[in-house]
């Protein structure tokens, strides 16, 4: 099962010289979309924990690779963003609405003292944190371990605690006093409480665009703001910062073993109880095992929560393994114009932290997105990777979540060997060669095409048909196209696709579609069709027993008959071959059409070149034996009506055309 690996990955991941990256609960200093870092700033701690304000600096940017920040949850829907001990990431974010008020949000792991908020909340992150923390101390008492630095930590984070929150709610003015040269030592700054005002409005006033003024409806030049124009910029704050406190000899607050220990302790203890029988969940972590959830966790029908071990159990090194497994194991690629979200997990013997990093740096795309100029669909990328010691992989399919509510694990596919991935994929690559080869041969062009790739085949077929305002047709993904392809991959990739009795119903309906909006795709979508049933795993060709059967075979006689109205009935396209399905749903239906079409020749002066098919078609009914198909039929229908005619043949009906 995946959570073996993942416990696995964890494992790896554990033991590596940079574990904390890894880590659920642990994040690393942040970088924009550019790459840029926000205003680190580095405050000096003594010996005996006490802060050197004299020292404050910029953090160097060669040392900000090394920045972390505890995110402290005692269950991953803990919202408090309580404060324990370490470095400090914050945003300030606002933006202007149209009607020129400013909407402002607090961001990173800590906020402010709001005296408006409800009554969990009015409290900064550091006092929210305080029941935890004095948890932790009386947890280590009874251990007997030292909490001696801990504490002392923590002392002088609270003695210091008005002039860190003010680096925080002025992170303006900080930006400001680090970017020009203030004659003023930086603890006697955080103290003048209006000149931080001052000098915050004055920075994001630089920071602002002049649109973003307008709209605010402030003066362009600073030095002749009001009071009220001040404030609002004040309002309009927009900044991150991190605050880095440097222990003797430069240690973080990460290299403190034994306190980060007793932090982790504690979250360990929130996530699991002692069962008896092992260590299992009372709290939701992973997705797939019981956590005790009654609202949110009912996994089958009676279930006793005390028997949750039977789910899972743990023992203690597994436990850690899994908070730094989630991170890594939950990352994956959307499937493009899905929610569906595919998540490869690589397995072989002696896997490395970076084997792990490695192979999940090489798939790191955000969607599996057809490539437009190759056959290598991305489907199978993950397969390619050179690393001897990746031999299989655990493939998850999942519904992606939202920014409140998690993914949730759909489909499992565990152990699939990468050298059987490869069979596969060759083999599909070598389809898709073949009917590309002649579509473009078919079609009569230089010009390169899309090549062909299931997911890009299946959308084709079963997306919905959408004309534009000149009649062009393409298609598009729907829910129909999601659930199908969750259906059908784990199938492709488990080398079982054996049968889908959706394609040819969905492909006859999107090829009606595009007749009846007048620009018909039977000669494009029957490529994708043939390439979708050439890969299903059959001894039989599926598209051959198709093409040999009764129902095409008259089919395809009916469409020969009928192509000779095409140029006579300008309407006869649209309302009869857009239509077809609903004109041949049984074999009388058939016979009904035949019919019609026959007194339609008649009625044209055609019937005396069609008299010879005409009476093969009715020896042909007359004679059939097996299960009529309306799908087969249209199938067949369009292949001869839409086939292109010989250039000599199209001079012969010209010719006749006009005698």
């Amino acid at each position: 099962m995946s959570l073996d690996t993942v416990l696995k990955i964890g494992e790896a991941l554990r033991q590596s010289d940079d574990s904390l990256k890894y880590f659920k609960y642990i994040e690393s200093c942040p970088t924009d979309n550019k790459g840029n870092y926000p205003l680190c700033i580095t405050i000096p701690v003594k010996e005996d924990f006490s802060f050197d304000w004299n020292g404050i600096k910029i953090t160097p940017e060669n040392e900000r690779d090394k920045l972390y920040y505890l995110k402290f949850k005692t269950s991953d829907s803990d919202g408090l963003v309580k404060y324990i001990f370490g470095d400090i990431y914050y945003e300030k974010k606002a933006s202007v609405k149209k009607d020129g008020t400013i909407e402002s949000n607090e961001g990173g792991y800590y906020r402010l003292a709001n005296p408006n908020a409800s009554s969990a909340y009015r409290l900064s992150s550091f006092y929210r944190g305080d029941p935890d923390f004095n948890n932790i101390i009386v947890g280590a008492e009874k251990s007997k371990i030292s909490t001696t630095a801990l504490q002392k930590i923590r002392q002088n984070t609270k003695d210091n605690l008005d002039l860190l929150e003010k680096i925080l709610e002025y992170s303006s003015a900080v930006e400001y006093y680090f970017s020009n040269i203030i004659d003023k030592p930086f603890k006697d700054f955080l103290s003048d409480k209006e000149m931080l005002f001052l000098y915050a409005t004055k920075q994001n006033f630089l920071k602002t665009t002049r649109t973003i003024l307008n709209k605010l409806g402030v003066k362009s030049n600073f030095d002749e703001f009001e009071d009220k124009e001040k404030i609002k910029l004040f309002t309009l704050t927009n900044t991150s910062i991190f605050i880095h406190f440097q222990f003797d000899d430069k240690k973080h607050w990460y290299h403190f073993t034994n306190e980060v220990s007793l932090v982790n302790t504690k979250m360990l203890s929130d996530f699991f109880e002692n069962s008896g029988d092992g260590f299992v969940l009372k709290k939701t972590l992973y997705k797939t095992l019981c956590s005790g959830d009654k609202k949110n966790d009912i996994q089958f029908p009676g279930f006793k929560i005390q028997d949750k071990y039977k789910s899972k159990s743990f023992i203690e090194d597994d436990m850690q393994n899994l908070f730094y497994a989630l991170s890594y194991t939950n990352k994956g690629k959307t499937i493009q114009g899905t929610d569906i979200k595919l998540i490869v997990l690589p397995r072989g013997e002696n896997l490395t932290a970076k084997d792990y990093e490695d192979f999940q740096e090489k798939q790191n795309e955000v969607q599996i997105v057809a490539n437009n100029a190759s056959f290598n669909s991305p489907l199978f990328d993950f397969a390619e990777t050179e690393k001897a010691e990746i031999t299989a992989f655990d493939l998850i399919f999942t519904k992606k979540g939202g920014t409140t509510s998690p993914d949730k694990d759909l489909v499992e596919i565990s152990g699939v060997e990468k050298s059987k991935l490869r069979q596969i994929k060759e083999r599909i690559e070598d389809i898709a060669k073949d009917v590309y080869k002649k579509r473009k041969e078919f079609i009569n062009t230089e010009k390169d095409l899309i090549p062909l790739s299931p997911e890009y085949s299946f959308k084709n077929i079963l997306g919905n048909p959408l004309a534009d305002k000149n009649g062009k047709v393409k298609f598009d993904v729907n829910p129909k196209y999601q659930s199908h392809l969750l259906k059908v991959l784990p199938l492709i990739y488990s080398d079982s696709y054996f049968k889908d009795d959706m394609l040819l119903d969905s492909f006859v309906q999107n090829v009606e579609y595009s007749i009846r909006s007048g620009d018909s795709k039977y000669n494009f979508l029957k490529f994708d069709l043939i390439f979708l049933l050439k890969i299903q795993n059959n001894i039989n060709d599926k598209y051959m027993e198709i093409i040999q059967s009764e129902s095409y075979e008259i089919g395809l006689m009916l469409g020969a008959l009928a192509k000779n109205l095409s140029l006579e009935i300008n309407s006869f396209e649209k309302n009869y071959v857009g239509n077809l399905t609903r004109r041949i749903g049984t074999l009388s239906d058939f016979i009904k059409l035949k019919t019609d079409i026959e007194q339609k020749l008649i009625m044209h002066d055609k019937s005396k070149f069609t008299f010879q098919m005409s009476y093969d078609l009715a020896q042909k009914v007359k004679n059939f034996k097996s299960q009529y198909d309306k799908e087969e039929c249209a199938f067949g229908f369009m292949e001869s009506y839409f086939k292109p005619l010989p250039k000599n043949d199209k001079k012969e009906e010209e010719r006749i055309n006009n005698n």
